[in-house]
């Protein structure tokens, strides 16, 4: 596989993988020799990737406007990690399994001119997630993928620091099951060393043992990359996320949900044609929040992927 397809296959998944975040505060806001297309992998070859991002909150929003208010919660932030692994079942068909971990989830509060911190960790919801490519044609450079997945929760159970319970926001999972579905179309302009790409998921989150259901989510972002020299690629990304409304005893949950738009920036660099490096900077550029909530200011993200071929040895 050429540098800038081992480019492209990293950049989706980073930005699928860093999308998925689960407290509402939060969440409203590829490698040499292997993948033969964008969506899926080639049969018997293996991807692995390990990922990291930062999110920053401090502007509260109504609406589509910012506002000042009086509650005491400043500003939030949160670390987080994951690892996906992917394995091409066979030349069309690849299968997906990631797993994710918050490092910290934090609120900062500022009480009677003292700043306190409110702070949750752990592990999210893992993943499994099919993927196949319905329809490829290479001489044209075009590629559709499409996809199912489920989430299971590690523990149904919600976190408790210092024999308190915390509060949504600051949980790390949804504790319940989930379901989602991926469509992935990317047009290829060889002549320009370009490509236009499109993610697309619907994210649904079933209702936890203590009748809790965070909101279903749509994400849609589109791409335009291009190299720009040797083992380097740039990509320019427009992303669009909306959350449907929490629910939560018998009734919807009101400083929940919205719609956020976000442009996104991307790098990747291809090291000794195995391993590749890649960074992303995400800027909201419009927001439109249902009741009152704390909206993300910025985030970036790194990753590390590297690909390999099971069906010869290859050192790692």
């Amino acid at each position: 596989m050429t540098s800038r397809r081992v480019f492209f296959c990293s950049i989706s998944v980073i930005l699928l993988f860093a999308n998925k975040t689960f407290a509402q505060c939060c969440s409203m806001g590829s490698p040499a020799g292997a993948s033969t297309y964008v969506g899926v992998l080639a049969k018997n070859h293996l991807r692995f990737i390990a990922f990291y991002r930062y999110n920053y909150l401090d502007t509260y929003y109504e609406g589509y406007k910012p506002v000042k208010t009086l509650n005491s919660l400043k500003n939030s932030f949160f670390n987080y990690s994951g690892v996906t692994l992917s394995y091409g079942i066979t030349k069309r068909l690849t299968v997906d399994a990631d797993i994710g971990y918050f490092i910290n989830k934090t609120q900062v509060f500022l009480i009677n001119d003292t700043i306190q911190k409110a702070r949750g960790y752990g592990l999210t919801n893992g993943g499994v997630t099919f993927k196949y490519g319905a329809f490829i044609k290479p001489q044209k450079g075009i590629e559709l993928t499409v996809g199912l997945g489920f989430k299971y929760p590690f523990s149904f159970n919600p976190l408790f620091v210092n024999g308190s319970k915390i509060t949504i926001d600051l949980q790390p999972s949804t504790n319940a099951f989930g379901a989602s579905a991926h469509v992935i179309f990317s047009k290829d302009f060889p002549a320009i060393t370009m490509r236009f790409m499109t993610v697309n998921k619907y994210e649904y989150n079933f209702t936890s043992n203590k009748d809790y259901r965070y909101g279903s989510s749509i994400t849609n972002s589109f791409f335009l990359s291009k190299k720009v020299v040797k083992n380097l690629f740039a990509v320019l990304q427009l992303r669009n996320e909306f959350r449907f409304k929490d629910y939560g005893n018998g009734e919807f949950a009101y400083n929940t949900g919205g719609e956020l738009m976000i442009l996104s920036a991307s790098i990747s660099y291809s090291l000794f044609h195995a391993w590749h490096l890649a960074g992303l900077f995400d800027l909201p550029v419009w927001k439109n929040y249902n009741g009152r909530q704390l909206t993300p200011k910025y985030s970036f993200a790194f990753s590390l992927t590297r690909d390999f071929n099971l069906n010869k040895k290859s050192k790692i």
